[in-house]
Order: C-alpha cells, then structure tokens, then sequence
C-alpha cells in the first residue's frame, strides 16, 4: 500500500499539469486503455450490490476510528462508481480530496474494508472524469458531492479544472481566499514584499527567484497564497504549483522509492510558477535540494518565476548546499520585518472588524486599538491572538469590548528588555519622543511639558536597567532619590488609569528598546 500511496501522489503532479497521457493514466488505474473509455466506465464492472452492502457497512467502524468530524468531511461524500473482481473504484469531490484521502485515510478505508470483504480488493479513489459517469454509477454516497469539498474558484469560461495544486497552505476554499494581496496589511516592514510579489503574481515570464524571509507569524505563507490566488485570477490558464517544502519532500521521496521520478519532474517543471514555503525543511537533505537545484534552473531557462519562504536569508540556512545557497542569493531576498506601531494598529484593526462579523457588539474604541497596537510586540500573529483574547473576555462576561476589559484581557504586556539599557539611550529616545533637549530632561523646569517626560524618563530608568534610585537621581541632574521613587509611583498610576496614557507609555518603550 506504501508504494501504491507514493505512486498516486507522485502522479498528481502529472495529471494537475496536464502531462498525463490517457494511456499513461489507465496504467496508473491498472486498467487497459483498450477495455474502457475511463477506470470509472466499465461496461460489466458496475458497483454490485455486495459491493453496496460492505460500503454501508462501513460507516460505523469508520466513525469510531477517524471521529464523526473526519467521516462526514472526506468518507462520506466519497461515491462508489465501479466493482470488479480486483478492484474497487471511488469518487472524490476534486483534485485536493481525492490527494487529501489517499495520504491520511485511505490505507484505514481499506483495513477495514478488508475486514467485510474476504476477496481483500484494492481501493482506488479518483476525481472523476471529464466523461459523464452513468446515473446508476452514483446511487452509493451523498448526492451533492460538490458541495462536499473546497475547490478553487476559477473563471467561467475555463473548464480544464484547478491548475492550482494545493500542498498545505491551506484547507479550504474560504481559507485560500481569505488570503489575498486585499487581506494583507502594508507597512514599512512589509510594502517592498509586497511589491515584489505583486509583481511575480502578475507576470509570471520574466525568470525570476523571490525569496521572502522572516519571523514565524510576519505574514511570508499569506503573501505566498495570494501570489497563488493573484497570479489564477489575472491569468486562469497559468500552472501554479504551490507547495510546502515538507511536501516537495514527501513526493520526492515517493519517487524515489518507486524508482520512478520522472513523473515528478516533469509535474514540477510543467509549472508557470513555483512556490514553495519553508525550505529550511529541506536544509540537509542532499538529494532534496539537488533537485529543486535542477527544477529551478530548468524554470529559469523557460523564463518561469520561483518563490520561496523561510525562516532566515540563505547565508543563515544551516545545511543549505552552496549551490542552493548561490542561487538563492542570485535572486530578490526580502526580508519582512516586524510590524511597527502603525501597522500593528492596521492590524488589530482588520482582526477586530472580522470578529465584529461574528458578533456586531464587538467594537473597541480608537483609543483600544491604539493600546493593542503599543502593547502587543512582535508579528501579526501576535497582534491576532491579542484580539483573539480581548473578544473572548469579552465574549465570556457578556459586556462590551471596554477599556478595562482590553487592560484585563492583555495583563501588562509591557517589552523586558534581553539586556540593561544605558540611561543615556533612554534619556535620547524619550527627549526626541517629546521633541525636547536632553538639558530640559536634567534641568530644574517645573512645567507639566519637561515634568512629565523628566518622569518618564526616571520610571524607565528603573525599569529597564539594574540602578538604584540613589544612582538614577544622580543621573537626572543630582536629585534626591525621593524624587524618582515618586515619578516611578506616579507614571505607574497614570498608566493604569489612562488608556491613552498607557498607550503612549508602550510606545515610548518600544522606542527604547528598538
């Protein structure tokens, strides 16, 4: 069954990219061209009523072993087409099901069918074929099957199918078309990613590596399935072959195995674009890498577009051969940073307005955002799971997004800094914050417009360094230590009881330690 998996899998290539033959096709069905039109049209195979009968005996000992979520969504829909003396013939709903069906549930369909049928046959599950099927085909199984599945959306007039093929971005259609170049917030540390990426979406000729490295959670994989998405809807017919590296992996290995690679070359290289997301997965794996090292110079040679995503550039891909390194390096490298403040605030902004679809009472103020923004360092992802918790809070006491419950849900999320921070840096960054000289920070002016940032700049100073008041006094124009236990106390207080404050405290900090 192992082999047979790795066959199947390795051919999916072909036959989404259109290279497979039809007699090629019959022999992977092991059914002789010259018999039937399609391995689902047999004149003397159709399903027998004991075929019928072990099909629906099946369904209880399959819910118990895949649970009734796993059932209802892959085994189901599933028709039984045809029945011979060797082997039995299954529809699934498209290209992604049947894939998603033979890799994770297919060798337990037939354990199990092995047990109701003595005659052991084999189990093939297919899409079904451009050919009408017969009515009488189709009795088995649930009779709106194309509602049973995600399917990419493609224009009306192209009746060829997907040529996308999906590895593991994604599962399902609303999933895949949520993310869209639309969806995707621009900033300073993402609008050159943008940019390029657009422009390999929409032209797809002009050969052409992208590399997009960064932090998990910075959005690489979303701007990977837009360029997926952008790249169908200008240009229908175009192949887009969009997989991770850990499938690119697994279908390479399949190959292998079978001692059949061919198929999986020729699917691969049939591609207008290739994307390919993580390839540090594939760091170490000599024989891996060789061959995406073939398949990006043969696409390059046709004037195709290769993109990739990782963790970190090339230079800093540990086991990355030097002939995969160089010709990563040939290309564009992008890094996507970490979303500043206003960004951060985009963000929030667009995570709340999808909750508020669920629920219309959701609604934090401006003035909410502005302290998620300042308060939740690091990627957009971060920024998701804070709103995430603000409308669970919220969600579970049955009361509006307030302010206090925002501060409760988020706990003090303010940044600890991996090392003490020189007073004179914070000192700098506070005085350029409030646009004032570091003279007026030290010097002996009362008014609220020095006082308050003369404060800041103490409470920091013992936030984010190891001094003593006594030593932190000094620093601050020789003043009693008395002096900074109050404004530590003080801007304490303010931030707890402003919002805005509070806000525009975590600001500042990120300031600091940025």
């Amino acid at each position: 069954m192992g082999t047979l998996m790795g066959r199947l899998m390795v051919h999916e290539l072909r036959q989404a990219s259109g290279l497979l033959s039809s007699n090629e096709l019959a022999d992977n069905f092991e059914v002789p061209p010259q018999d039937c039109e399609s391995p689902f049209l047999f004149k003397q195979d159709l399903p027998s009523d004991e075929a019928r009968g072990v099909w629906r005996k099946l369904e209880t000992r399959l819910r118990s072993i895949l649970g009734n979520a796993d059932y209802k969504a892959w085994l189901a829909p599933l028709v039984l087409t045809s029945a011979g003396a060797n082997n039995v013939y299954f529809v699934a709903g498209n290209a992604y099901a049947r894939t998603r069906i033979r890799t994770e549930y297919l060798h337990r369909l037939q354990a199990v069918w092995n047990d109701f049928d003595k005659s052991s046959r084999r189990l093939i599950v297919d899409i079904e074929p451009l050919s009408k099927v017969p009515t009488n085909h189709s009795e088995v199984g649930n009779p709106n099957l194309e509602t049973q599945y995600p399917t990419i959306s493609r224009s009306s007039n192209d009746q060829s199918g997907s040529n996308l093929i999906i590895g593991d971005f994604e599962a399902s259609e609303s999933t895949l078309n949520l993310r869209t170049f639309e969806s995707f917030e621009e900033g300073a540390s993402n609008k050159i990613a943008i940019a390029l990426a657009k422009r390999m979406a929409n032209d797809a000729s002009n050969g052409e590596i992208l590399l997009l490295h960064g932090l998990n959670g910075v959005g690489k994989t979303h701007l990977l399935a837009a360029i997926a998405n952008q790249s169908l809807s200008t240009q229908p017919k175009r192949k887009v072959v969009s997989l991770t590296a850990q499938r690119f992996l697994n279908l390479f290995q399949a190959a292998l195995r079978d001692k059949d690679t061919g198929p999986f070359k020729e699917g691969l290289r049939a591609a207008d674009i290739l994307i390919i997301d993580d390839i540090q997965l594939i760091c170490g794996k000599i024989a891996t890498q060789e061959e995406f090292f073939q398949t990006i110079l043969e696409l390059l040679s046709r004037g195709k577009n290769i993109v990739c995503s990782a963790d970190v550039p090339p230079e800093g891909l540990v086991g990355l051969t030097p002939r995969m390194t160089g010709i990563l390096l040939g290309g564009f490298n992008i890094r996507i940073g970490e979303p500043d403040f206003a960004l951060r605030r985009k963000i929030a902004e667009r995570k709340v307005a999808e909750f508020a679809a669920l629920r219309p009472d959701f609604a934090p103020s401006p003035q909410a955002l502005d302290i998620i923004a300042a308060r939740v360092i690091g990627t957009g992802r971060n920024i998701e799971g804070a709103v995430k918790q603000i409308f669970a809070a919220s969600s579970l006491i049955g009361q509006e997004a307030t302010m206090e419950v925002i501060l409760e849900a988020l706990g003090d999320r303010m940044p600890t800094p991996t090392k003490s921070i020189p007073v004179d840096v914070i000192k700098k960054r506070v005085a350029l914050h409030f646009d004032i000289s570091i003279e007026d920070l030290i010097g002996t002016r009362r008014h609220i417009s020095v006082a308050r940032p003369r404060q800041i700049v103490m409470y920091f100073c013992k936030k984010f360094t190891k001094r003593s008041f006594p030593d932190i006094a000094s620093r601050m124009g020789g003043r009693d230590h008395t002096t900074v236990m109050h404004a530590v106390k003080r801007i304490e207080q303010l931030a707890d009881a402003d919002g805005n404050f509070a806000a525009q405290l975590q600001i500042i900090a990120n300031k600091i330690l940025t």
